[in-house]
């Protein structure tokens, strides 16, 4: 009997196991698959990438941050580069402002902006809060660099083919993945933004 798959976008959510900080993140977009017996599922692989880089960056830098009181934040994974109709899923419309928008500040980063959605605060209310959510998520920036990648010009050459194929090139392949499991996985990114939101 075959099993087959399909793409599919789902919501995974994420509790904290420490008493303050923020308690409850939701990340919204993150890629699974359908089985054929109609059961949705995220690998246990990205869901511990998703965990490692944002979840757990999130969950510890909000306990050091004396402003923050946030409890709860649902977070979109947002290319955009793609239509919403060409998406899967639904994400928040932005508008910058009244929205708070964060640029990387960390070069090579695959993860370009932050978007996090209006509070409605104004005034004094409106700059301390943006200047916590800047604390908070900044950090995520330098959690997303990933390695480099040979040019599609010089690994589509044979001789580079060749070497790809040989014992040396598996070896360092092996280092790569031990300096950063995550590598390969962040440079086939399906997103370079996250749209939040905070409660």
């Amino acid at each position: 009997m075959t099993v087959t798959h399909e793409n599919i976008f789902l919501q995974v959510g994420f509790r904290s196991s420490h008493p303050d900080g923020i308690q409850i993140i939701e990340l919204i977009g993150v890629p699974g698959e359908k089985l054929s017996n109609g059961e949705s599922k995220v690998s246990e692989q990205i869901k511990k990438f998703f965990d490692d880089l944002i979840v757990r960056k999130i969950f510890t830098q909000s306990r050091r941050l004396t402003d923050c009181n946030f409890e709860y934040l649902k977070i979109w994974l947002y290319d955009t580069e793609i239509s919403d109709d060409k998406r899967g899923y639904q994400v928040p419309k932005i508008e910058v402002p009244p929205d708070t928008e964060i640029s990387s500040d960390t070069r090579y980063s695959r993860l370009e902006k932050i978007y996090v959605l209006d509070n409605e605060l104004k005034g004094r209310e409106l700059e301390r809060w943006e200047n916590t959510v800047k604390q908070l998520f900044t950090p995520l920036f330098s959690k997303f660099i990933a390695p480099p990648e040979i040019p599609e010009e010089i690994a589509d050459n044979p001789l580079i083919k060749l070497v790809e194929s040989c014992l040396i090139a598996k070896i360092c392949e092996f280092f790569t993945e031990k300096l950063d499991p995550y590598g390969r996985m962040k440079q086939n990114l399906l997103f370079n933004a996250l749209i939040i939101q905070v409660n």
